[in-house]
């Protein structure tokens, strides 16, 4: 199921420094969900829309992917997107929306969702993978926050752009199952979910992976393959089009309210209504994440290809001249470009 927290952007309204009606501007260059900005929050690829940032190298490039274990047993393994610095190395998960409900604790990754009582419903949370993935086998330990009727818990392998996702999803109506999906180029087909029954999720952790291949997807609980997509079998026979996704993606982790979404079908997919009092803390649960990225761990194509356009550049004579601030210009006259640290 998809949902877009209207807390997100509310809390985009009160971040950023410059509305992007067309153009970002140089001083606040990266656009997300129609907001500028100059930080992570606003320039990390996959959440900064290229279409209405500054100009088209004002977004971060994609990091590549990077085969790594993240157990939360420091904090540095999750912060909140805002003091994010750009060394992906440094920082396995970001927390996108503020407030900030989420922290690596007692050796586990913890979204919180608690009541917002102004618009009677949760604020939840949501992290992503500071490295991207094109192909790979992701593993989950989670422990699913379905312990009351309308909370969703999600593990997505998705990029924003674009729409392409797979994901594994827990509601409140059915804590004793997990529900896959997978969605194609913002196709809101919602045709494409499989239940899967096993035990309370809310009451235990069980692996959960998603290995993604070029040709096949699978998923697999407690390393049991549990549903397979085949490419060849995703071809839409009226526009020749196999509707499989291959976007470079993030990894995410999410929890929200879905059961006082306000959204008929979302209500009746995850139960209603949510149970709330002043109190009341929903807790998802992640005690660990393993990315095996698949084949060697290089650049992004995305990274790659801009780099060899910079190599052409350089080959026609026009060179990128540095200011000493991280800006750079070109002898052409167009306007500086603000550039990330890079690692």
């Amino acid at each position: 199921m998809k949902f877009t927290s209207a807390f997100a952007a509310l809390a985009l309204s009160m971040a950023s420094s410059a509305l992007a009606q067309n153009k970002c501007t140089e001083f606040s260059p990266c656009s997300r969900e129609g907001y500028c900005d100059s930080d992570a929050m606003f320039c990390l690829w996959d959440l900064c829309d290229p279409t209405t940032s500054y100009n088209a190298t004002s977004c971060w490039q994609p990091e590549g992917c990077t085969s790594r274990t993240t157990t939360f047993d420091s904090s540095n393994d999750v912060i909140a997107i805002r003091t994010y610095g750009g060394n992906p190395q440094a920082n396995a998960f970001l927390s996108v929306f503020e407030p900030n409900n989420a922290k690596a604790a007692n050796g586990q990754l913890e979204l919180d969702m608690t009541y917002d009582a102004a618009n009677n419903k949760g604020f939840g949370a949501t992290v992503k993978a500071s490295t991207t993935i094109k192909y790979g086998k992701v593993t989950a330990r989670v422990k699913s926050a379905s312990v009351a009727t309308g909370v969703v818990t999600s593990f997505i392998i998705i990029n924003e752009q674009t729409g392409d996702e797979f994901d594994f999803e827990w509601v409140g109506k059915n804590p004793a199952e997990v529900q896959t999906n997978y969605y194609y180029q913002k196709e809101l087909d919602y045709t494409k979910m499989t239940p899967y029954a096993m035990a309370d999720t809310s009451a235990a952790y069980h692996d959960y992976t998603i290995d993604w291949t070029a040709e096949k997807t699978t998923w697999l609980v407690d390393n049991v393959p549990i549903r397979v997509l085949n490419r060849a079998d995703t071809l839409d026979a009226a526009t020749g089009v196999y509707k499989y996704p291959t976007s470079e993606a993030r990894v995410s982790f999410g929890i929200w309210d879905g059961g006082n979404s306000g959204a008929q079908g979302t209500q009746e997919w995850s139960g209603y209504p949510t149970p709330w009092s002043p109190t009341t803390v929903y807790k998802a649960l992640v005690e660990s994440v393993t990315i095996e990225c698949a084949g060697e761990q290089l650049p992004s194509e995305s990274e790659s290809e801009s780099e060899s356009e910079s190599e052409s550049e350089s080959e026609s004579g026009e060179q990128p001249t540095d200011d000493g601030n991280g800006e750079h210009s070109s002898e052409s006259g167009e306007p500086p470009i603000k550039c990330r640290p890079r690692y």
